[in-house]
């Protein structure tokens, strides 16, 4: 599919970042997750086969839908991604994505990755909005370049 900048310069939603950072899921957390969806989808699909009509087919039916979840996730929100233009900074993994007009980031800053953020990098960004206080925690592997980037 063409790319036509110059439409895409004079949409108001469409524009060429100034930075970009696509932060994967660490390699252990990918392995985990795989393994689990996997071992969770297949012995519960085992477990609904083997033992029809009783609650371990229940069982089995929460397991391998599970399962499915994990790897779905895996598959979707394998990269975090940032990207900060001139209006725009939209940050997020997969589906879970959210845009802040840059204007309204009133501060940042920098700590070690707390929370689910640990999945991916070891420090993260957290970008104060001026409006009503809300905090945003970006994971970053190159924090400098993020905090530069913002500036």
């Amino acid at each position: 599919m063409p790319i036509y900048l110059r439409r895409a310069l004079a949409d108001n939603d469409v524009e060429i970042p100034d930075h970009f950072e696509g932060v994967p899921l660490k390699g252990n957390v990918r392995l985990g997750g795989w393994l689990a969806g996997l071992i969770l989808t297949s012995g519960g699909i085992a477990l609904m086969v083997l033992s029809e009509g009783t609650a371990i087919e229940a069982l089995g039916a929460v397991s391998a839908a599970s399962g499915a979840i994990v790897l779905a996730a895996v598959i979707r929100c394998r990269r975090y991604e940032t990207q900060i233009g001139r209006r725009w900074i939209t940050i997020g993994a997969g589906p879970l994505t959210r845009r802040i007009r840059r204007d309204l980031v009133a501060k940042h800053l920098e700590r070690p990755a707390t929370s689910w953020r640990k999945l991916y990098a070891d420090h993260e960004v957290i970008l104060t909005l001026s409006v009503g206080e809300h905090l945003h925690h970006v994971p970053t592997r190159d924090s400098e370049e993020l905090r530069m980037a913002l500036e």
